[in-house]
Parts: C-alpha cells; structure tokens; sequence
C-alpha cells in the first residue's frame, strides 16, 4: 500500500469558537483506494490557514508519495530529520501528528480493527471526561469573561455537574493577564492582590456549588513565576483542586519543579510540548504528576503512546488535551483506551454542534464518558462536504 495524495480542509468555526477558532483536517489517499484522516492541533501554529496548506501540500508532494502508511514509525523519523531539523518545531511537528492519525485510520480500515486494537488493546471501554466552563448559549461573552465572574462561574459549574460531568476547567486568571493583573510586568508574573483574591474567591465558590460531584482543574497558561504561582497554588490548596495546569511558562522544567515541591496540588503540563524528548525533561525533573499532552501536535498517536510508556514508568498519568476539532477528539479517544496510567480527558462539552456536524458518526458522551465507536481506524470519518461549507473566505 502507497501513499498518492493529500487534501487539506481548513475549517473556521462559528462564534463562541469552542475549540478553537480554525482547525485544519487532512485526508491521505492510497493508490489502494483506502483513505484516511486526521487533524492538526492548530492553536500554537503562527501561520495563516493559507500558508499552512500549502505547507503540508509541499510536505507531502515531497517526501511522502509513495510511503507506506503502514510505516507509521518511518513517517515520523523521515519528517523529524528532515533536512537538518532535528528538533521539536510545533508548526512541523502539528504536520506530522495530522498525516501520522491519518495514516492510523488507513492502516485501521485496512485492517478492520480500531487504532487502539493495532496499540496493545483497550484496558477501560469508556473515557472519562472533563470540559472547561463556557457561558450560556446566546451569551455574547468568551469563555475567558466567564472565568473573571466568580458567582457566575460557579452556576455554569454546577450545571455541567448537573449534566454529567466529574471534572470542570478554568482559568481564573483569564489567560492573558490584563493590565490591573500585572501592573506593568511582562509574563511571567506575579498577579496582583486583587486578582489573587478574585482567582480564590472563583475556585471556592465552585466547590462550594458542586462540592464532591466535580474535580476543579485549575488551568493557568505559563504566566506565573515560580514565586508567583506558590503564592496562587497556596491560596487554593484548601479547595482541594485536580492539578494546577502550567504554572509556570512550559519551557523551564526545573522552574515548574519547583512549584511542583512547593504545593500539594498535582502539577499538569505537556499541551505547548512535542515529542518525547521535551517530556523525558520533565521525567528528569520530577516536575509534574499529570502529562496533558496534545495527539495533534506531540507527533501523533505513536509518539503519544511513547510518551504515555515513559510517564506510566514515573507513575507519572496522562490526560490528552483536546482543543481543536473533533478527529483529535478522535484519536486521542484511541489513545485514552490503551493507557493503563490515564486519569481524565478533555472534551469540549459533549461534542455537539460544528464538533458532530463534522464526521459521522458524530462523538459520543454519556454521563460523563466518552463511548468509543466500533468502527475501524479513529473510528470517524470527516464529512467533507460540512467542511467545505464551514471553509475559510
């Protein structure tokens, strides 16, 4: 079986962007005549849609026809090494993860088993999820506004409890520190008192609506000193939280190591890393008990897996990242049965809307769960003439 070609699907996602604001879909093609797709995790990638499809288009063209997708393996060396680049790019390495899914689903419809089969097999046959809190339908306001009202917060807390849900997410900070925040400091910081003060009157309140029902994850985005997050992971210690998510910008192990021996929250890091090397630093530094790396930009389901492999070593648990489009929803579904050392996975509510509009069948969530298709490869297909419609102008 050879590969002989590639199409890109750009999609931009309505308003309010649960997910992001454009997700980028890649279907391969086999002289054999089986397909198969994947997503690119496009939030770190700096480049305009059009840019970037001209980037995988070229990629493929060049160094890609005629490989093998069985040579799941070979992919990621040949692109890893390619021309002198033996580094971490997440622009490159989103690339990569998007045609290594796709070359999973191949492999899986050829086959007629799940990805998950072809990794070791299922060790659970559901997944648990989490989702990040988001305002009431019709709302005109972002899912950040949300986070800075704390009584408000804590009512759509306990109504995705009410749904389901045994974890809930957010930023209490906002995520790009405002200039009340940070009183002229450029990130990362130490917030001011006031928005210490907001940020535990949040997290409180939360627990107080959903009390035992829900996890409370914590996600803050690499914008504290280490001095500034103990101050903030001291003040929400008593409210008991799931983890303290990158506390402290991601590319300082041993700056998030200290944090990490400061407090009694689990530290969570991973989703503005790729590949295994940059979490074996993490592994070296002791420097988190949760690895919430992302299927879309690590290099794909394999190295996904490795890196899981090294993580289950350290008792270290893992919990994919899903911000993005339903196909990596998909895979890291794949990845989440056959990890013995997972601990929950991020959905972005239940999956409806544009997410099950894409592909068919749509995601499906029961009662906090996410319930695995039986189809082969990631077990959904794209449906590309809903991605056309939601194309870019």
């Amino acid at each position: 079986m050879r590969i002989s070609g590639v199409r890109v699907f750009p999609v931009e996602t309505p308003f309010p962007h649960r997910g992001g604001r454009w997700w980028t879909f890649v279907r391969l093609d086999t002289r054999e005549g089986i397909s198969g797709y994947g997503e690119l995790y496009t939030n770190a990638v700096p480049f305009s849609w059009r840019v970037l499809v001209a980037m995988i288009e070229d990629l493929v063209q060049g160094h890609l026809l005629d490989h093998d997708p069985y040579a799941i393996g070979a992919l990621f060396q040949k692109i890893y090494d390619l021309e002198y680049s033996h580094h971490p790019d997440l622009t490159k390495l989103a690339i990569v993860s998007g045609l290594e899914m796709a070359c999973w689903d191949i492999v899986g419809k050829d086959l007629g088993r799940p990805a998950y089969r072809l990794m070791g097999g299922a060790v659970r046959d559901r997944v648990r999820t989490y989702t990040y809190l988001y305002p009431e339908p019709g709302r005109r306001m972002s899912h950040r506004e949300l986070w800075l009202r704390p009584a408000e917060a804590a009512r759509r807390a306990a109504h995705y409890a009410e749904l389901g849900f045994t974890g809930v997410k957010l930023d209490p900070f906002g995520t790009v520190p405002t200039p009340d925040q940070a009183r002229g400091q450029l990130v990362p910081i130490q917030y001011s008192l006031e928005a210490l003060d907001r940020a535990e009157e949040t997290i409180r309140l939360i627990r107080e609506a959903v009390g035992s029902r829900c996890d409370i994850l914590v996600g803050t985005h690499g914008q504290m000193t280490p001095a500034g997050a103990i101050r903030v992971a001291r003040r929400l210690e008593p409210y008991d939280p799931l983890w303290l998510e990158e506390p402290v910008p991601p590319e300082d192990p041993a700056a998030m190591a200290l944090v990490a021996r400061a407090t009694t929250i689990p530290i969570a890091t991973g989703e503005r890393l790729a590949t295994g090397y940059e979490f074996a630093e993490l592994l070296r530094h002791r420097a988190a008990a949760v690895f919430n790396l992302d299927v879309g930009q690590v290099g794909g389901l394999l190295e996904a897996r490795k890196i899981a492999g090294m993580a289950e070593a350290y008792h270290v648990q893992v919990s994919p990242h899903v911000w993005g489009g339903p196909l990596i929803a998909a895979a890291s579904i794949q990845l989440a049965l056959s990890c013995p050392n997972l601990l929950i996975m991020e959905s972005v509510e239940r999956f409806e809307g544009l997410h099950a509009e894409l592909v068919q069948p749509p995601i499906q969530w029961h009662d906090g769960d996410l319930v695995p298709s039986a189809r082969p490869g990631l077990g959904h297909d794209l449906d590309e003439r809903v991605a056309a419609r939601y194309a870019p102008r």
